[in-house]
């Protein structure tokens, strides 16, 4: 059956990839950021990266920015237990490459993930002849899992995320699917709700092993992220001891809510300040436009700290996750109705890091978590501007609350500490002779 899976499979990718390309492309082009590595989306390895990399490394595979950041959580970790480990991980966004390549060192090699095209993923799997692949959340390559296979290299999905569009999907083509995670030596649960799930489609009960969500792993999350916090940008006028407003990975639609209840909490909150972190900046301009047609005036990260401004607009690749530490509240985007894309972004992270946080009704990529949470008192929901001026007035009154919300978030997550280590665990198991 995994025969037939794999024809199925590459029978239509090659034209669903001609179809997507060009977009795809686009898409490249605008957000920048991928064109010195465009070689390896094609397995292109140049002599000298080749030779960097060698032969025997753990190839991680991650996504984009949030997966990229469990990836290094969980290198870092397997490093510090296991010192000889070298990795090489790839990640199929330009923003997630460029963090990686921030990332790098002799032990972290960053690579533009290559298309799954089996000529491709075969060649470059016996070149680099990896001791592990493992993959991060939810990108499965049934190519490259096929070819690791062949050449008996453990295959591994980590912190596995199956949403219930997913799951859908996969068990309406479970014949075809289950083949593809049957493959696999290891998968890793995030959540104790999804082990009937993955039954459900067919995949075998060996395989599966309830870990917790690395995501939520608190203390390393802490450690990293406290060492770069950034400065109070004061050329923008702006004191150390104003309130800070940051609405994270917001979508477009969101932003000028956010800028509607920003305008009418400056009305009693006249210092507080409002920082923008859109998940894609290549909308830089046209936001900048809008809010300055609100009478808001904006200046860009990219461009420096310069002027007087009422909004920092943080464009720059990397940062988010040391504001937060800045913050007094954050807004978490594709959440909100008027979201151009919903689903929600990650509302841990900032919680972790002692931010109050309010999200959208729109959070189903952190279902049932995000409804846990805020059952517990976590988190606020929020609708639309004057929700959100709302919910911000009220938590700048009171202090304690805004403790609260963080001491809930720790009894929610508990169950997720030690995540990180007990992967670790179970890919050291796979890699005993």
């Amino acid at each position: 059956m995994t025969r037939i899976s794999l024809f199925l499979y590459n029978l239509l990718f090659a034209p669903i990839l001609a179809v997507l390309l060009p977009g795809y492309l686009l898409r490249i082009k605008r957000r920048g950021g991928y064109g010195h590595k465009a070689g390896q989306r094609l397995g292109i390895l140049n002599r000298e990266t080749a030779e960097r990399i060698g032969t025997g490394r753990i190839w991680l595979h991650a996504v984009s920015v949030g997966e990229v950041g469990i990836a290094l959580k969980f290198a870092a970790m397997f490093r510090e237990r296991n010192p000889e480990a070298r990795f090489l991980v790839s990640s199929t966004t330009s923003t997630g490459l460029s963090i990686l390549e921030e990332s790098a060192s002799e032990w972290l090699e960053p690579m533009a993930n290559p298309i799954d095209l089996p000529i491709i993923t075969s060649r470059l799997v016996k070149r680099l002849r990896p001791s592990a692949v493992l993959m991060v959340e939810a990108d499965l390559w049934p190519n490259r899992i096929e070819a690791c296979h062949r050449m008996r290299i453990p295959v591994s999905l980590i912190n596995a995320r199956l949403s219930p569009r997913s799951e859908r999907r996969f068990r309406w083509a479970r014949l075809l699917t289950s083949p593809f995670f049957n493959q696999l030596d290891l998968i890793t649960l995030t959540g104790n709700e999804d082990l009937p799930r993955w039954l459900s489609l067919g995949v075998s009960r060996e395989i599966l092993h309830w870990t917790g969500n690395m995501k939520y792993d608190v203390a390393q999350t802490t450690a990293v992220r406290t060492s770069n916090s950034p400065q109070i940008p004061t050329a923008l006028g702006w004191k150390t001891t104003d309130p800070i407003l940051l609405a994270a990975s917001t979508h477009e639609g969101e932003e000028l809510e956010i800028a509607r209840a920003y305008i009418s909490l400056r009305k009693e909150h006249p210092s507080l300040r409002l920082v923008i972190v859109p998940r894609h900046v290549e909308r830089r301009k046209s936001l900048r436009e809008n809010l300055l047609k609100l009478g808001l005036t904006c200046a860009l990260r990219s461009e420096g700290d310069t002027h007087a401004a009422d909004i920092l607009l943080l464009d720059t690749t990397g940062e988010l996750s040391s504001w937060y530490g800045l913050s007094t509240i954050v807004f978490v985007g594709k959440s909100l109705p008027s979201s151009v894309n919903r689903g929600g972004q990650n509302m841990i992270e900032p919680l972790q890091l002692g931010a109050p946080v309010l999200i959208g009704p729109h959070t189903g990529n952190f279902e049932p978590l995000a409804t846990e949470l805020c059952k517990a008192g976590a988190l606020l929901r929020v609708t639309d501007s004057a929700n959100i001026a709302s919910a911000v007035h009220s938590l700048l009154q009171d202090s304690q609350k805004r403790r609260a919300m963080i001491v809930a978030t720790s009894h929610v997550l508990e169950a997720h500490q030690g995540a990180t280590l007990r992967n670790c665990e179970l890919v050291e198991a796979l890699l005993i002779p």
